[in-house]
Formats: structure tokens, sequence, C-alpha cells
């Protein structure tokens, strides 16, 4: 049996954070595989069936080195939190559409009355039901 691979600290967070990025871009290469059109969102498909079928057994084989990598450098896995994945998210939405009222569009050029007063008043019903989300991910 051959013996672990003896890396520093330094190192071993260098390499961690690498085969972690590696890991996530299975993740994203598998989504974009499935995804599905949004309101706001097409998906081109011009992936083949037989290229999609490639890419995940090639994302699988990728999977297996970094299974392997990591047995062998005996790395520790980052811990994420769902819940403050999700407040992260809700938050910078939130400043987004706060910030993007009608008063902010003006450099974009002039917005009449009524339409200011509609977005603005679209924009609050957005952030209020961001805010309603964000109260059930805070319940426990």
């Amino acid at each position: 049996m051959s013996e672990k691979l003896q890396l520093g600290e330094n190192h071993r967070r260098a390499v961690s954070v690498l085969l972690r990025g590696l890991e996530r871009m299975c993740d994203e290469i598998e989504a974009a595989l499935v995804e599905s059109p949004g309101v706001l969102r097409r998906i081109k498909d011009d992936v083949s069936a037989a290229q999609g079928v490639a890419l995940r057994k090639m994302s699988g084989q990728v999977r297996g080195e970094i299974r392997r990598l990591n047995a062998e450098i005996e790395l520790e896995p980052a811990v994420h939190s769902r819940q403050r994945t999700i407040r992260a998210l809700l938050s910078v939405n939130i400043v987004n559409l706060e910030e993007s009222g009608s008063e902010r569009l003006r450099g974009y050029g002039a917005l009449s009355k009524e339409a200011a007063t509609q977005l603005d008043g679209e924009f609050n019903r957005l952030i209020a039901l961001l805010e309603e989300m964000e109260s059930v991910v805070e319940r426990k």
C-alpha cells in the first residue's frame, strides 16, 4: 500500500479549495444539462443527448479522482449552511430591489409618475415576499 501524500496545512488548504472548485464545476455542468427555462430565462438546447451522456460520465470520473485524491491527502471538507446560503441570497436580492426603485432608475431616463408609482409598488411586493421568506428561514 502506498503512503499518504504529506502536505503542509497551507498546501492542503489550497488543494482543498481547488478540488472543491472542481466539484462545484461538476455540479454546475450536471445542473446545466437538466436546467429548465424560467419566465425571464430561456435555455438553448445545444448539447446533444450523446454529449450529455458523455459529460455526465466524465463528471463522474472527475468526482472519482476527487474522492481518490481526498483519500490520499485526507482533506477536510467545507461545511456549508443551507440557512446561511439562503439568507445571503435573500438579503442580496432585497438590497438590489431596494436600490432599484424608481428614483434610482431615473439614470436610465425619465419615468412617468404613474409608472414610477406602479414599479415601486411591484418592487415593494417582491421585497415583502422575500422578507417573508427570510422569516421562514429564521424559524427554528
